[in-house]
């Protein structure tokens, strides 16, 4: 089992994130991780996901996430949906 602390620890590693927050969704195997990062700047939301699922490659193959929903931004895309920003269902942009 893996702690959001620690997949948060390990994406802050791997990646400048100005806002990241991992959430727990059921029994520490299904994750869903919100990311805002300028690297995602000029990338396809495929492309945003795939940084991250090379960050957590191991713990994909593993099993240690079973899975993982991500909810990817650039710092200027989270300014315009971050009022209205809900964890549990997100925000299109």
């Amino acid at each position: 089992m893996i702690t959001t602390k620690e997949i948060e620890l390990k994406i802050k590693e791997n990646l400048e994130v100005k806002h990241i927050q991992i959430v727990d969704l059921r029994g520490g195997d299904h994750i869903m991780a919100i990311i805002v990062s300028p690297i995602f700047e000029n990338k396809t939301l495929i492309e945003q996901h795939k940084i991250i699922y090379d960050i957590l490659s191991n713990e994909m193959k593993s099993n240690i996430i079973h899975a993982l929903t991500l909810k990817t931004y650039t710092p200027l895309q989270w300014e315009k949906v971050k009022p209205t920003f809900k964890a549990d269902v997100g925000h299109s942009i």
